[in-house]
């Protein structure tokens, strides 16, 4: 056969393929399209575009149960699928509402931390079933630690009050026995003093866990917040005969400043260095680093004391968690100290680590972001084309200037 036929008849036969295979593909589209068209021929477009502009999720189930629109929530959804739709007691439930047309909703039980999603069932034209779903796993965790909250404050309450009217009554039926009279005073003065230090940090558990205003927002100096406390706690370190050591960054010139909320800042280191200072051993000390890492600034509190057990670690800034209920108790711990810490920290966009081995002693480290003004920064450059100048008066050519010139 002619080879030029040969190469006609290639080309045609590829061409009638191409054209075959895009008629197919066009076809099916159609095909596709029409059966979408068939399957919500009665969706009021009104209700769509209504369920589109809701958060909630939000599907459409026809008689056959088989769902027929999905709004963007749902299609985005990652805790409500195709098993939860499938589930045989929800079907039954959509059977119901399909025949008797008799709205059903579900409210989630509060006691099952299984059971976290709210359901609403509607009939639709009596051909579908609107199906509303909620998911409130977060709302019922926030609601959970709520009631726990709630539950350990009112317990720990209970101790100093009970036990203040107790000392108050002995010390009316002890009025002839002086002696009796002075150990009950010690000992209420003690109840009390424990119940404001409950209350005190209650209220600034309460104002960490709050969000930063702009009116609450002042310039603090980080260095100078810190030295602050530290000398603050030298007359309780000199009672336990530890000695406070402070090391500083090398750039000391560079600026440690942020926006924040001085009190709340100020809790959190104090904090630190009251737990340091009670766990540690007679004659050691406690250290007070303070460094740059980058954009941040970093304040470490170091101790000596017997260390954090690794089971313990994990739930420390847990609220009233303790490691040591009695040994806290006796020192005057309310259990809240480094949950304070942490949520202040966290709402000035910083944050807490630890690090503790037993028998050796815990390190507890704050992060801080930075906030530098752009007349820090212009006086920090300045400074640095200062002292490049002053190591190469009179423009005496450095090696790297004379490679340049060189190859030039």
């Amino acid at each position: 056969m002619d080879p030029t036929a040969l190469v006609l008849a290639g080309t045609a036969l590829g061409a009638a393929i191409g054209i075959g295979a895009t008629t197919g593909i066009i076809g099916a589209r159609r095909a596709g399209q029409l059966r979408s068209a068939h399957m919500r021929p009665e969706l009021p477009e009104v209700v769509t575009t209504l369920l589109d502009e809701i958060d909630s999720f939000a599907v459409i189930l026809d008689s056959s149960l088989t769902t027929v629109y999905a709004n963007p929530t749902a299609r985005q959804e990652r805790n409500i699928g195709d098993d939860e739709l499938g589930d045989p007691s929800f079907l039954a439930r959509v059977r119901r509402v399909m025949s008797s047309g008799v709205p059903d909703t579900h409210e989630p039980d509060p006691n099952d931390p299984t059971d976290n999603v709210r359901t609403h069932l509607f009939q639709l034209q009596r051909r579908f079933v609107v199906v509303l779903a909620e998911d409130l796993g977060e709302e019922q965790r926030v609601n959970a630690m709520r009631r726990d909250f709630i539950a350990n404050v009112s317990h720990e309450l209970k101790t100093p009050i009970a036990a203040i009217g107790l000392l108050a009554e002995a010390v009316q039926q002890a009025a002839d026995d002086p002696e009796l009279v002075r150990e009950f005073s010690r000992t209420l003065v003690k109840e009390s003093r424990r119940l404001g230090n409950l209350s005190r940090d209650i209220i600034q558990l309460s104002e960490a866990q709050s969000a930063l205003r702009p009116e609450d927002r002042e310039r603090i100096d980080i260095r100078q917040l810190v030295r602050s406390e530290v000398e603050a706690h030298r007359a309780l370190a000199s009672q336990r005969g530890v000695t406070l050591v402070i090391t500083d960054d090398r750039d000391r010139e560079r600026n440690a400043s942020l926006m924040g909320r001085p009190t709340a800042l100020a809790a959190a280191v104090a904090n630190l260095l009251s737990n340091a200072i009670r766990h540690s051993p007679d004659q050691e000390r406690v250290g007070v680093g303070m460094a740059f890492d980058k954009k941040h600034f970093v304040v470490t509190v170091t101790d000596q004391g017997e260390g954090i057990a690794p089971e313990h670690l994990a739930r420390i800034f847990e609220r009233f968690y303790r490691v040591d209920e009695a040994r806290s108790r006796d020192a005057g711990g309310t259990g809240l100290g480094l949950s304070i810490t942490r949520h202040t920290m966290r709402a000035h966009g910083g944050d807490v680590d630890v690090w503790s081995q037993p028998g050796v002693g815990s390190s507890f480290s704050l992060t801080f972001p930075l906030h530098e003004p752009s007349e820090d920064r212009r006086k920090r450059a300045k400074k640095k084309v200062k002292r490049a100048f002053n190591a190469n008066p009179e423009g005496e050519r450095t090696p790297r200037d004379a490679d340049r010139k060189d190859n030039s």
